[in-house]
């Protein structure tokens, strides 16, 4: 594309860049995309190794609207001096042309998601170009996310760069309460004080909200996942046992119910123990939804528990 001198000229050039990137790059950029989110889906496994999948999740991803990549393509390249652009350096300009998103529960499966993906080296194919954490410097309209930047290889194409946004829902839902797309630069509103004192506050807000979900998921993952060192013992070798029901089963526990109404968690490591295996034990794995079990009750300050003394047969029907 030849450089274009005078503002008009200028302008012209950019919006047929960005028209001709939007159409010989699409393919190129959907594909990309899907690229990133399969090896991204991988890494949260990795990292959640049989817990709960909906702690991190991943979104669709979105191409940029056109009218916005140009808008603010233009107010990029508006210095004089600027050099000219190829139609395939358009999301190097503009590095959220393609973007994806992970929402999390919390911040902490936030940062171990982040900490991961800067420190574990990609796949082939895949490179970490740099990283802007909003969450410990969060922007002046209160906007919390981490973004990192990827160049994704595409066979056939140049490479793409997609950006990641790993965000808590809370952070997540903040654009929508907020209508953050309406004050962005180049949209129809005009932001005021009052505006921005809300956003802001807004987020603080959910931003308090989200440590206290942190603090309560610490509690709850030591009351439903208790270990033998603590201080849950298990009921005297002499107590009665009573026949339970399994309601729900998960990676690290089961909830079963007694013939009373009484209702009580299965802990991991009483399966790990009946199953005859060492380490990391998926509850779900050895005890199902509709098992019929006999069990010990046993309660401490945190809750109420069944020890099994047995495990349901394999093949059993399922209820």
């Amino acid at each position: 594309m030849a450089e274009a001198s005078g503002p008009n000229e200028r302008r012209d050039a950019v919006d047929d860049l960005v028209a001709e990137a939007y159409a010989q790059r699409m393919k190129a950029w959907e594909l990309a995309a899907g690229i990133l989110e399969v090896w991204l889906s991988s890494q949260c496994e990795v990292l959640l190794d049989g817990s709960d999948r909906s702690r991190m999740m991943m979104a669709s991803h979105r191409i940029k609207d056109q009218r916005r990549t140009l808008d603010k393509l233009r107010r990029k390249l508006e210095s004089p001096d600027s050099e000219p652009l190829a139609a395939a350096s358009v999301e190097s300009e503009v590095r959220d042309v393609v973007g994806t998103k992970v929402l999390c529960k919390s911040t902490r499966d936030q940062r171990l998601l982040a900490d991961r993906l800067r420190q574990h080296a990609p796949t082939e194919g895949i490179v970490l170009l740099g990283d802007k954490d909003y969450v410990s410097a969060p922007k002046a309209s209160g906007y919390r996310g981490v973004h990192l930047h990827f160049e994704v290889s595409v066979p056939g194409h140049v490479p793409v760069v997609v950006e990641l946004q790993i965000k808590t829902r809370l952070q997540d839902s903040w654009g929508e309460l907020t209508h953050e797309d309406l004050y962005k630069p180049g949209a129809p509103i005009k932001t005021s004080d009052f505006h921005t004192a809300v956003a802001a506050t807004m987020a603080n807000l959910l931003a308090e909200v989200d440590r206290l979900a942190d603090h309560l998921a610490v509690e709850l993952e030591s009351t439903v996942t208790p270990e033998e060192d603590e201080e849950l013992t298990d009921a005297a070798p002499e107590a009665a046992t009573r026949n339970v029901k399994v309601r729900t089963t998960g990676p690290r526990y089961a909830l079963a119910v007694d013939d009373d109404g009484v209702q009580g968690l299965i802990p991991a490591y009483a399966v790990r123990r009946l199953a005859g295996t060492g380490g990391y034990v998926r509850v779900h794995d050895f005890v199902r939804r509709g098992d019929q079990l006999e069990a010990t009750l046993v309660e401490n300050s945190k809750g109420v528990y069944f020890i099994p003394v047995a495990l349901a047969a394999v093949g059993a029907d399922d209820e």
